[in-house]
């Protein structure tokens, strides 16, 4: 656990050292989400990082209005903390969009990219950022992000801790990756990527993670059955097999 000041805001992290494997892992969360998010994929044997975003979880500062602006975060964080190479950023849903875009505007300080969940645009339903837009939080929405396979335990966990959020959070992540769009700048990204999507995923369904590999130039696109936008929390095991073979 650490903080550090980053341009006038702390912003937490989460460590987890490894010595099976060189080099480093830094993991970006979603939508409204913090470092927990991770937990079961910190003891993969390397040195591992899992962030909390400006206004997220227990960092200070204010959420990012674009993924440029997330993105630019992250990279000022690695400045800082000069992690071990080679450096790998893994990221979930807007982490996704975090990671890709720094692939994108800060490729020479990594050595590649893990997509979980991803989409080169992700659309939210209009109803929904109404919603938050007016400070209303109805978190039973996050169920449709899990497959119909998962426990009940799982999901019941992740509504608990959207209806924590507070919605102008909620609103800002999803605006800014409503406004994503980086469909035409995959091919400049050069980085080994892993794209991993669940079978059953609603909110960024696998024609997204194939789009990314099509168009990413050195990519693996792998699909996990019975699980959905949560893969990491559904399936970690497979995840963290997926993840581990291809730091090898």
């Amino acid at each position: 656990m650490g903080v550090i000041n980053i341009k006038g805001s702390d912003l937490y992290y989460h460590h987890h050292s490894g010595d099976k494997l060189p080099g480093s892992l830094l993991f970006i969360h979603g939508v409204g989400g913090s470092h927990e998010v991770w937990s079961l994929q910190m003891n993969l044997g390397i040195n591992s990082i899992a962030i909390d975003l400006p206004g997220h979880g227990q960092s200070g500062g204010k959420p990012g209005e674009s993924i440029a602006e997330c993105a630019a975060s992250v990279a000022d964080f690695l400045s800082a903390l000069q992690l071990p190479r080679p450096l790998y950023l893994v990221g979930h849903s807007m982490g996704a969009a975090i990671a890709m875009t720094c692939a994108l505007n800060y490729p020479e300080g990594l050595d590649g990219i893990i997509l979980i969940g991803a989409g080169q645009r992700m659309k939210v339903m209009p109803a929904l950022l109404d919603a938050l837009s007016q400070g209303k939080n109805d978190p039973g929405f996050i169920r449709m992000a899990f497959s119909p396979q998962t426990s009940s335990t799982t999901v019941e966990e992740m509504v608990k801790t959207f209806a924590a959020v507070a919605p102008s959070i909620l609103y800002t992540d999803f605006n800014a990756c409503n406004e994503l769009d980086v469909s035409h700048e995959l091919d400049k990204i050069s980085l080994p990527a892993l794209v991993i999507v669940g079978a059953d995923d609603k909110l960024t369904p696998l024609k997204l993670s194939q789009y990314l590999c099509s168009n990413i130039s050195n990519c693996t696109l792998e699909i996990i059955a019975d699980a959905g936008h949560f893969v990491m929390l559904e399936k970690p095991e497979e995840v963290n097999r997926l993840i581990s073979e291809f730091l090898l």
